[in-house]
């Protein structure tokens, strides 16, 4: 099945299962925005990734480590990043290029089981791009289109401030879509509530008169998608 047919389903799911979330969808994403994220990352992104961002153009409202709590994630306890935020994203990431400690920095790199030879065991490279974001902090699901020598282009991989340790979650973005939907039809991820300061195991004092805000969620919360990701990795590796 193609990117757009599995999408429109998952779209679909969304409407029925988790409506805050569907309401949360961009519009399509237009020529010149894809156009414009090509240039800045100096590099064409694959078919079926702009395929989507044509149909919806991430989220309305966005949480990623810089903004929120209190958006509803479009892709279970992930963001969809518009356009604009990869492109955030990226360049935040690249800037550590420039850091007199990269090489330093690239030491921490390393991959797990089953990805050796497929993802370079760095700290990040300018050919990782971020698609799907945590909520609250700067780890990404994302396109690896600097693979290593047995890995292939375009295939799907972790990075992040806390996601050093690389697995590829998928072959494709295709691949990845077709996961999605399995995921969310098996019933694992449903609509949800969440507290703030849950996703950081944060306890609150119940004497000093704050009372935490609930915002809605996609997913059990404790959960996370990353997880279901790192558990196909390793059943395949």
């Amino acid at each position: 099945m193609h990117a757009i047919a599995l999408f429109e389903e998952y779209v679909d799911w969304l409407r029925v299962n988790v409506p805050l979330a569907y309401e949360n969808l961009a519009p399509p994403a237009s020529p010149a925005e894809i156009a414009d994220l090509e240039q800045v990352l100096g590099q064409r992104l694959p078919d079926d990734v702009k395929a989507v961002l044509r149909l919806h153009n991430g989220q309305l409202s966005t949480d990623t480590s810089t903004s929120g709590p209190g958006a509803a994630p479009c892709i279970p306890t992930l963001s969809f990043l518009s356009t604009h935020l990869i492109q955030e994203a990226w360049s935040s990431c690249v800037s550590l290029l420039e850091s007199p400690e990269i090489e330093d920095l690239q030491a921490f790199g390393d991959v797990m089981a089953g990805a050796e030879g497929r993802v370079k065991p760095l700290d990040t490279s300018a050919g990782w791009i971020p698609l799907w974001s945590d909520t609250t902090r700067r780890d990404y699901i994302g396109l690896d289109l600097d693979p290593d020598h047995a890995g292939i282009r375009g295939q799907i991989i972790n990075f992040g401030r806390n996601e050093q340790r690389h697995f590829v979650c998928a072959e494709s973005f295709t691949d990845l879509l077709g996961f999605l939907l399995d995921e969310v039809r098996s019933g694992r991820w449903p609509a949800s509530t969440l507290v703030e300061g849950d996703e950081d195991d944060i306890e609150y004092d119940d004497d000093d008169g704050y009372e935490p805000e609930e915002y809605p969620w996609f997913g059990v919360p404790g959960e996370h998608f990353f997880n279901a990701l790192y558990a196909r990795a390793m059943s395949a590796a």
